[in-house]
């Protein structure tokens, strides 16, 4: 296949040029071709495609590392086909997926019957993010990891396993498995506000009356979060010296959906002394580009964990991705139905999808000059393929994976989650405005993004 004339992204530029793709693989790039470029283009081109990218831009595929593809006993919320499909549309190619499902994946033959449902029904590759077996158990620890999971996932809020994870000797355990098997440890970062503040801040709302977004925000405060970060951060330095750890047997980290300037402000001080640390955090859209003081028309399709924040956070937060300052940006797309959602606010789940919003917010933000496209990519295609060493993937590069996502800009249109792939057509972004149209989305060179389109997506295995 050829993809010709695009303006293609390569080291934080757009080159107007071409891309010979066979069996998969970027295997050639020329730039400005003459015409006797492209006849060796044609002559080596084996399955005779040909693609006019006119006036279109050619970026790597999303790598997005926070998911709940649900599927197993949510399947009314989502499954793995609707998931990866949404995700397919929006021109994410890599999805990581986490294990909050029914029943827990918390041991090997659940978290086998969970990988087998994906086997040739997914539409992008996944990774899969086992949850801790009960009681930390090492043997049913090693057992998950020959099946070919990217990491392990814990909850503080509500566990998985009944798992302490505001016990110091438990975090320090699971650190130390982190440092021997180099696998990462993906982190909810929170922990339960004490009852009698919760009970003051109840009473608070019943006289005050303020938003049900702006009491959930107080129910999960910035503090517990930036709290249970720095816990981890202390036990982190712990283990080190306790164990004389060289720091290619440091344990791997990754704290989700950082929401807040307190827990970012101590994440990128913690890195900045000590820049050997396997550390490392993302931002999700939401918490880029909302606050509670979002006006929609159903509070609970904002309800989300960590809470959306008073909008000095989301203003920091995006004023750093735009310094090209955070590495990582992650959708926690969580789907659940919408009469789950419509229930009373208290009853209602928290999450919402956010796999088809990404790029249609974010890249606006491209179009606007409000946001660079190396920024952007930076923080969705190259950080986390380095960082997860998700090998072939992330860049646009000869020898790589044609995992790719095409764009074109688009005269301005609003948000509609009814149009939406995911089984969750609801969202808190609806009527938001966008000026960006994905075109066509390819995983290892096949057109993913189409009516048609077979499910072509692998799981991510990493080996121990």
């Amino acid at each position: 296949m050829i993809l010709k004339d695009g303006k293609i992204y390569v080291d934080g530029l757009l080159h107007k040029g071409s891309l010979l793709i066979n069996k998969g693989i970027i295997e050639a790039i020329k730039y400005n071709p003459s015409i006797e470029d492209e006849k060796r283009f044609i002559e080596k081109n084996q399955d005779g495609k040909e693609i006019n990218c006119m006036n279109k831009i050619i970026l790597p595929g999303i790598i997005d590392i926070h998911s709940h593809l649900r599927d197993m006993g949510q399947r009314h919320k989502e499954t793995f086909n609707t998931g990866t499909k949404a995700a397919a549309f929006s021109g994410i190619t890599t999805v990581f997926n986490m294990p909050n499902t029914k029943p827990p994946a918390i041991d090997a033959k659940t978290v086998k019957k969970w990988m087998e449902k994906a086997q040739n029904n997914i539409f992008v590759d996944v990774g899969f993010i086992a949850g801790v077996p009960k009681e930390i158990d090492i043997k049913e620890i090693r057992k998950i990891l020959e099946l070919g999971v990217i990491g392990f996932k814990i909850y503080p809020l509500s566990p998985l396993n009944s798992i302490d994870w505001c016990e110091p000797l438990n975090v320090q355990k699971l650190l130390h498995i982190s440092s021997k098997f180099l696998i990462p440890v993906f982190i909810h970062p929170d922990r339960p506000l004490p009852e009698e503040e919760r009970e003051l801040i109840l009473k608070e709302h019943a006289i005050e009356n303020y938003s049900f977004l702006k009491l959930h925000d107080k129910l999960h405060p910035t503090n517990m979060e930036a709290d249970y970060v720095n816990f981890i951060i202390e036990n982190y330095y712990k283990l080190i010296a306790d164990n004389n750890l060289n720091p290619e047997e440091y344990p791997i980290v990754h704290f989700c959906h950082i929401s807040c300037s307190e827990s970012y402000n101590l994440i990128k001080q913690t890195l900045s002394k000590y820049n050997k640390l396997k550390i490392s955090f993302e931002i999700t859209p939401h918490h880029l580009l909302l606050s509670n003081e979002i006006n929609i028309k159903n509070e609970s399709f904002g309800k989300v964990l960590p809470p959306l924040r008073e909008e000095i956070h989301s203003k920091l937060l995006f004023d750093e991705l735009k310094q090209g300052k955070i590495n990582l940006v992650g959708t926690d797309h969580a789907p659940h139905t919408i009469d789950e959602k419509l229930k009373g606010f208290f009853d209602s789940p928290s999450g919402f999808p956010g796999f088809e919003t990404l790029p249609l917010l974010l890249l606006d933000k491209v179009c606007r000059y409000e946001l660079s496209l190396r920024n952007f990519v930076y923080a969705t295609s190259e950080s986390p393929a380095r960082i997860f060493k998700l090998d072939k993937k992330g860049f646009i590069k000869e020898g790589y994976d044609a995992d790719l996502l095409i764009v074109e800009k688009f005269p301005e249109y609003s948000i509609n989650p009814e149009l939406f792939k995911t089984k969750a057509k609801y969202s808190p972004y609806e009527n938001f405005k966008t000026s960006l149209s994905v075109w066509k989305v390819f995983l290892k060179g096949f057109e993913i993004n189409t009516e048609d389109s077979e499910p072509k997506g692998k799981i991510i295995n990493k080996e121990i």
